[in-house]
């Protein structure tokens, strides 16, 4: 999949005006508001910004003064309050769909740690099905943006199980520091063991975003006459149904299931989005972020 498809600049211009706000993970002194950096010691350097009155001198590149005449400051990776660590599901489930769960995911992903460079903190992304498959650690580089593209893209469709709890049990261990941990799957597991892992995460401090990504046809079951349903993780036997004859049943456990992350996310308090793929990016993302920042004090 090419990196022009996982991001989409009408997203990108639609939400450039807006924060991925931070209401407990920042490092700063008011939650929330993360743009007064904090200077690393003994940490990798990551670039170069103008010097503003009131830096301290000590962090002056003196080398780069005597080749531009312009005083510059050294920024490193510990610079930035806000660490996002964005996980996207590309289990088998999540290729259903026109267009599918798993592209959307990827251009939500896209989109937020975006943004999140743009307004100086670290992003990195984590693709799982089962447990881990690809892990690009958070960073504040210029170039990093690129790198999550390029990890993003290396999603592919399959037929792998997901396993949630197992792969957020692999995450734990990345997540060395409190931050923002930003989960985007359709999360068809057991909510009772995904709930249980949400827990253990905010014990160590991780401020979670939910989104929670579902197709209308799953939601609402639309099909009509007699349809063969074939499984997308795992060897399944096809299921020849009339929707009509259970829709109502159908749509009644769907809810059930929106209601039991969303009521356990709430007692939890990890922010919870329902993101339909038949709403635009853009819309849902726009509102979203919107409706965080008003809410931030």
């Amino acid at each position: 999949m090419m990196n022009q498809t996982i991001f989409d600049p009408a997203v990108l211009s639609s939400i450039s005006n807006l924060e991925v706000v931070a209401r407990q993970a920042a490092e700063g002194a008011v939650a929330g508001l993360h743009h007064s950096h904090l200077m690393g010691r003994n940490v990798e350097f990551s670039q170069h910004r103008p010097y503003n009155p009131g830096d301290e001198l000590r962090h002056i590149d003196w080398r780069v003064y005597a080749k531009t005449d312009r005083f510059h400051i050294k920024q490193f990776e510990e610079d930035t309050n806000l660490r996002a660590l964005i996980l996207v599901d590309l289990s088998g489930s999540m290729w259903f769909g026109e267009p599918s769960k798993a592209l959307y995911a990827q251009q939500l992903a896209a989109a937020l740690s975006y943004l999140m460079l743009q307004q100086g903190d670290s992003a990195g992304v984590c693709l799982f099905d089962a447990g881990v498959q690809h892990y690009l650690p958070p960073r504040n580089r210029r170039e990093q943006w690129s790198n999550i593209l390029e990890t993003l893209s290396q999603g592919r469709p399959g037929a792998a199980s997901s396993d949630i709890p197992s792969a957020l049990e692999q995450v734990h261990e990345h997540l060395k520091k409190r931050g923002l941990l930003i989960i985007i799957s359709d999360l068809i597991d057991d909510p009772v063991r995904v709930l249980a892992q949400l827990t253990m995460l905010g014990r160590i401090k991780q401020e979670i975003l939910l989104f929670h990504v579902l197709t209308p046809e799953e939601i609402e079951l639309p099909y009509r006459g007699t349809i063969d349903f074939h499984g997308l993780e795992g060897e399944t036997d096809e299921l020849r149904v009339s929707p009509k004859r259970m829709r109502e049943t159908y749509r009644r456990k769907v809810h059930d299931f929106i209601e039991a992350y969303r009521a356990g996310c709430l007692e939890r308090g990890v922010d919870y989005q329902l993101a339909n793929t038949g709403e635009p990016l853009a819309l849902m993302l726009r509102e979203y972020l919107q409706r965080r920042m008003g809410g931030r004090a």
